[in-house]
């Protein structure tokens, strides 16, 4: 086994840095297995590994933003502020097309005006995903975009299956307003949000007189991948029966979505104006018996368990661990924030505040333990290298004059966006955002890495630093300039190049490289290191800096 497969099959917990595998589908060795706070001491190091897991890349200047803050609590304050919409806005509606323009056919459409909308909506698609991606890449000291991208990889929909760039937006920013809320609440609105109805099949879940077309699929889901899981985390036991999921579903029937913006579901229940499309009958649910609708469904969800809601609230906070600590969940700490939850009526932000604040976020194994997904990746690069690329335009796609045929070609607002959307994280490395590969998503974890896509990553470093990707005829313009990177530390051209070099080691690795590599890497930012007449060179930067991030430290976060 060489050192790359050692680093990532081991995944650099304390055992692995000794020498000694660890095998990869256990916890992490850990001091602490609670929440109790972390009281140790705050350095860089420390506020550099809160600041990548909570944002997708760390630029030297938003760590000096976040150091300036003061402690651990003031900066974790400052990363959850946005659980407060009147504090920290939601982003601004990019352009009218995203939900305005997003029609449906109607009647009497001729297969080239179909068509000619079927290229713009693909157009408009991909706008959307590069502006969520443009969002990660601009933000501030804050958990939003991680959270959003986390709960689109819970609340699982798919550009791809819901075909409705309107819905998509408001599915998005759904997830968004709720990042950081209430579970059972935001449960209780991606049930009725357009996305998920298509997504799921709600839509299709009504009855009509005595015709039943009852469709399970939302309701199976909403149990086993968004709150409870399959087995209770303290018996082991089912947590429900496939008489559960048809009765469930029957409470389900008629939720609609919207064809008009404002895109929202609702309930045709033969009010208002509505067909009756839902089942009023008496269900039992969970050992429950009543003329339950949605609103019922989701509380008795949400009082499975001892204490009442335990259970759900474990099945969230074991992915919220995965996600933010290490893919494979220690059941201790779990069990902590699942409690934690409870006692907080589902609130998600205090536990985050604890897990971030834990002395058990903060051990050594936990350091430097996680790999990067791929959007973590590609933000590290832009963010920490500091990579440039055109500006993101919200104008709607300009078609140029149909073709003899009718056919209409529209032009991309952004290419280069674009190319790292759908090329370098997408078709590369197998991360489509807003569309996981199935209603489970993505798996993450060891996963993300392989032979395949380490060579992949590597080469993709190569191009993009090497400026391969700046491309006239594609209109590509992803840019990497020595300069730019180097003197994001400041008086950058005036230090030595020990100073140099492990400032921007700092930046972009987790912990402390071995004396070789360190010694390989900054041989490449001075020939004679260590060099007391070292002058700045921007090409020495350049090999700097593609040497460490072909690093498989530079995977780890």
């Amino acid at each position: 086994m060489d050192r790359r497969e050692f680093l990532f099959l081991s995944k650099r917990d304390s055992a692995s840095r000794t020498g000694a595998p660890r095998p990869i589908d256990e916890p992490l060795q850990t001091q602490s297995n609670d929440l109790t706070p972390y009281n140790g001491t705050w350095d860089d190091a420390h506020l550099r590994h809160l600041l990548r897991r909570s944002m997708f890349g760390v630029p030297p200047a938003q760590f000096q933003a976040a150091k300036a803050l003061g402690g651990m609590p003031a900066v974790v304050a400052k990363l959850l502020e946005c659980s407060d919409t009147t504090k920290v806005p939601l982003p601004a509606q990019p352009s009218p097309y995203m939900t305005f323009a997003d029609t449906f056919y109607v009647k009497g459409d001729t297969q080239v005006t179909s068509s000619n909308k079927a290229r713009l909506d693909t157009m408009r698609s991909q706008e959307l995903v590069n502006w969520w991606f443009d969002l990660m890449m601009k933000e501030n000291l804050s958990l939003r975009e991680k959270m959003t991208l986390f709960w689109t990889n819970h609340f699982v929909t798919g550009t791809q299956t819901v075909n409705r760039n309107g819905y998509m937006y408001t599915y998005l920013q759904t997830c968004r307003a709720n990042a950081l809320g209430n579970f059972k609440s935001f449960t209780r609105a991606i049930a009725t949000d357009p996305a998920m109805l298509v997504y799921l099949n709600g839509n299709q879940n009504y009855k009509i007189g005595n015709s039943s077309y009852i469709n399970e699929n939302f309701a199976r889901e909403v149990m086993e991948l968004f709150t409870l899981g399959i087995n209770d985390p303290k018996t082991g036991l089912p947590n429900y029966t496939e008489t559960d999921i048809q009765n469930s579903a029957r409470a389900l029937t008629g939720w609609q979505p919207t064809v008009t913006p404002p895109f929202v579901g609702v309930l045709w229940d033969g009010t208002n104006g509505t067909k009756n499309y839902h089942d009023s009958g008496t269900k039992t649910f969970l050992g429950q018996t009543g003329n339950f609708g949605l609103t019922e469904i989701i509380d008795i969800i949400f009082s499975q368990g001892t204490p009442a809601g335990y259970t759900a609230a474990y099945f969230l906070c074991s992915k919220l661990y995965a996600n933010f600590v290490y893919y494979v969940p220690n059941p201790q700490v779990v069990d902590a924030m699942a409690t934690l939850m409870v006692a907080n009526s589902f609130e998600i932000a205090p536990v985050m505040q604890a897990l971030l604040m834990s002395d058990h976020f903060y051990d050594v194994s936990v350091i430097g333990a996680q790999l990067k997904s791929p959007v973590e990746y590609v933000g590290s690069l832009v963010r920490e290298f500091g990579l440039t690329y055109p500006a993101w335009d919200g104008t709607d796609p300009v078609g140029k004059t149909p073709d003899v045929n009718g056919n209409i070609q529209y032009t991309d607002m952004n290419p280069t966006l674009t190319l790292i959307t759908s090329s370098i994280l997408s078709s590369s490395q197998g991360q489509q955002l807003l569309n996981p590969p199935n209603v489970k998503g993505w798996p993450g974890g060891h996963n993300w890495i392989s032979t395949g896509t380490f060579q992949g990553r590597e080469n993709q470093t190569n191009q993009i630093l090497n400026n391969g990707y700046i491309n006239a005829k594609q209109n590509w313009n992803l840019s990497f300039s020595p300069d730019i990177y180097a003197n994001q530390i400041p008086n950058a051209q005036s230090l030595s190049s020990s100073a140099l070099s492990q400032a921007l080691e700092d930046t972009s690795l987790a912990f402390t490289l071995g004396p070789v590599e360190s010694g390989d890497l900054k041989k490449d930012i001075s020939k004679t290191y260590p060099d007391p007449n070292y002058k700045y060179n921007a090409a020495d930067v350049k090999g700097f800096a593609m040497y460490l991030a072909s690093l498989p430290e530079f995977q780890l976060i």
